[in-house]
């Protein structure tokens, strides 16, 4: 399964046409047997616009291997919002289960389809979390998290972890989904490398190898805004002699921080952008950025990349 939009199509039994299903805004459409091709949401009617094809995606049959929910039966057409949404109740749709259920939305990004029809499983049986859609090709994944808007996204392990960490900004830029939250499916192998991923915009991190419970919790953790390291990385090595550039460097109770400028300083250690602390502490951005400066001039650090090391540093990012 090398792209988000391209699938085989299920097989009913003995090769038979199985029932159409309900598409995007209430349309049918039938899915083949075995011998028709690969289902392509580019083809067809191009005048069918980005919500048919976003539905294009629902008949992917890692879907049917892991319970994911799908639409059965033909229905009754759900008439046309005004504002271009869809009410249909699939959960890739982004104007609807999310605000009806609650549910927390997930968008998978894995190379090897049967690990990602295994993920698919395990969170099929967990409250609260909705497996919304999946790629094998991270170059797609992108547009693809951009149209979905998950909460959370699950990255596959790349070939390096320089690959990884470009693929998390770039998943949380513009042309991404900047609010969804990214796990990275490998181990951090020390807190520095998990301060890297936290300052590149990862919530976390835990490797295939984990218990189901436990990929599951984590999950369910950072959904809810928590970041989270299984199993916990070993301390990176510590020199006898503190580097230079750090000599002299005030600790944080020296510093003269006022108490929200501290809360400012630990959000900022745990990757998250201004915006985001702004909604965590009920901000808005500019003030955000305004106790951001003046706790960066306080701590002697001139940039937030080392005002985020600065708090990893002396304890404040947990």
């Amino acid at each position: 399964m090398a792209a988000v939009s391209t699938f085989a199509a299920p097989a009913g039994p003995r090769g038979r046409r199985l029932p159409a299903r309900r598409g995007a805004c209430g349309g049918t459409g039938p899915v083949t047997g075995p011998g028709t091709g690969p289902r392509d949401s580019s083809a067809g009617d191009s005048s069918a616009g980005p919500v048919a094809g976003l539905h294009a995606e629902i008949d992917n049959p890692l879907d049917l291997i892991a319970g994911h929910q799908l639409l059965a039966e033909p229905a009754q057409p759900v008439p046309a919002r005004a504002d271009g949404g869809c009410d249909c109740g699939h959960p890739m749709c982004v104007d609807g289960p999310r605000d009806r259920t609650g549910l927390a939305r997930v968008f998978l990004v894995e190379r090897n389809s049967v690990t990602s029809a295994g993920l698919r499983s395990v969170l099929a049986t967990a409250p609260g979390l909705t497996v919304v859609g999946s790629t094998g090709d991270p170059l797609r994944a992108v547009a693809a998290v951009h149209r979905v808007a998950p909460d959370v996204v699950l990255l596959g392990r790349g070939a390096s972890l320089e690959e990884d960490l470009a693929a998390v900004v770039a998943l949380r830029g513009p042309d991404g989904a900047p609010d969804a939250r990214v796990l990275l499916l490998r181990r951090a192998e020390s807190t520095a490398e998990a301060s890297r991923m936290l300052l590149a915009g990862a919530s976390g991190c835990f490797p295939l190898d984990l218990a189901g419970e436990r990929i599951i919790g984590a999950v369910q953790l950072v959904a809810a805004g928590g970041s989270v390291f299984l199993p916990a990385p070993p301390p990176a090595r510590t020199h006898a002699v503190a580097p230079a550039r750090h000599l002299g460097e005030l600790p944080p109770q020296q510093a003269g921080l006022t108490e929200r400028e501290r809360e400012v300083l630990v959000k900022l250690g745990q990757g998250l952008s201004n915006a985001e602390i702004g909604r965590e502490l009920a901000l808005a951005e500019a003030t955000v950025k305004k106790h951001l400066t003046q706790a960066m001039r306080k701590i002697g650090q001139p940039d937030r990349l080392r005002a985020a090391l600065y708090a990893h540093r002396h304890g404040l990012a947990g």
